[in-house]
């Protein structure tokens, strides 16, 4: 349980790695930025290009950022809540074990991905460049895709496993 312990520790080092550098070079850069700016963008419809749809007082480029800490350490909470749930009576040691494994790698995964998605807006805001979702909005759409198909997969596999425990 301790090598699970100080996995789930790395990947969120490293999901908070790419933030915490971000945040370095925003502040860094902070007196270099045009006030006001653009913190966030979309897709032009006329243009067929991606733009800053808000335009507001520079400070608020640090959005992403608190975003992206606070999304983070929420499901991290949860995942340390989730390690401290006693089993109830009907379910074995090894059931909790499992669900809490599942629960956590889940955890992790989206983890991952908000890292992911916030860093890469967090890159835009501070380079000014706003990119087209389709540059960086497939790849995300490629790892949520197995996380969503996963997730009804290994509900109904736990409770077939328990179902049959619960017959024994």
């Amino acid at each position: 349980m301790k090598a699970l312990k100080r996995t789930h520790l790395i990947i969120l080092f490293l999901c908070l790695a790419p933030l915490l550098i971000g945040l370095v070079w925003f502040i860094i850069r902070y007196e270099s930025l045009p006030d006001p700016m653009g913190i966030h963008f979309g897709f032009n419809e006329k243009t067929h290009e991606s733009i800053f749809d808000v335009v507001d007082n520079k400070i608020f480029g640090i959005y992403p950022f608190v975003a992206g800490f606070g999304l983070i350490g929420l499901l991290s909470l949860c995942g340390f809540f989730v390690r401290r749930v006693k089993p109830n009576k009907k379910v074995t040691e090894k059931g909790n074990t499992v669900m809490q494994q599942f629960v956590l790698f889940f955890v992790d995964a989206q983890n991952i991905i908000i890292s992911i998605y916030f860093t890469v807006w967090t890159y835009c805001i501070i380079n000014q460049e706003p990119k087209p979702m389709g540059q960086w909005g497939k790849p995300l759409a490629f790892i949520w895709a197995p996380l969503l198909l996963l997730f009804p997969i290994a509900v109904v596999v736990l409770r077939i496993v328990f179902r049959k425990k619960k017959e024994q």
